[in-house]
């Protein structure tokens, strides 16, 4: 049913689109990513609203330092400590080098219900739905929120492991996963996950796929996350 906007109301709607036009004029620039207000914008022409009433897809169980990383080759990555099955791909998708990465932090989540990682990637990045791939992979990179290195998710899961918490990062079907960057831009990441069987670690990649669902409970690896923004 249609509604007419009148009065006060029209011109609170009609002075916030003024606003909107006036920051893209800026001299120095929008300050926020025109990209989102892009998509953002369009889902408000199509009535596509957000519902604060909708419960939190995640929970947060930590929340990790970490230091700054070292440079490391790739094909040394989840090669020792408790690594004994390492998926080839990392070799074969990944650069021969993992990059160094400065300190950072990580934070667990635990996924409430049975989400698609589309759907996952939109709450954490505060978007509604209507992204390929690509743009939802370089949200994630430009928001700091993927791995840098490998080596950022090896250095996490030992410390659980060294501080006897490493039941933390499994859960009832075993997987633990991340986004990790690849540099490329057709594919800005790809998704990793680490599993455990009694002190067996092993770690796997494969490709972004929006349909992938992640299972009640399933864990999730974010950098740079500030969960307050996310009613988290």
């Amino acid at each position: 049913m249609a509604t007419k906007v009148a009065g006060e109301l029209y011109e609170s709607i009609t002075g916030q689109l003024f606003e909107i036009g006036r920051q893209l004029r800026q001299p120095n620039g929008y300050p926020f990513s025109p990209s989102r207000l892009k998509i953002a914008l369009q889902n408000a022409i199509e009535g596509k609203f957000v519902d604060i009433r909708k419960q939190p897809a995640f929970s947060v169980l930590a929340t990790t330092k970490l230091g700054a990383v070292a440079r490391k080759p790739t094909k040394k990555c989840f090669a020792d400590f408790g690594w004994e099955d390492r998926d080839c791909k990392f070799d074969d998708w990944l650069s021969v080098n993992q990059g160094k990465a400065d300190a950072c932090s990580v934070s667990l989540l635990a996924s409430s219900e049975d989400w698609t990682l589309t759907e996952a990637i939109n709450t954490i990045l505060g978007m509604e739905a209507g992204m390929d791939t690509a743009l939802l992979g370089s949200l994630l990179v430009k928001d700091g929120h993927a791995m840098t290195t490998l080596a950022q998710v090896e250095e996490i899961v030992e410390k659980a492991v060294r501080g006897g918490e490493a039941s933390m990062y499994t859960s009832r079907y075993g997987n633990c996963y991340f986004f990790v960057e690849t540099g490329d831009p057709r594919w800005p990441v790809l998704v990793g996950s680490v599993s455990r069987v009694e002190r067996v670690w092993s770690a796997s990649v494969f490709g972004f796929s929006l349909d992938y669902r992640l299972t009640p409970g399933c864990r999730l690896l974010v950098r740079n996350l500030d969960a307050s923004k996310l009613g988290l």
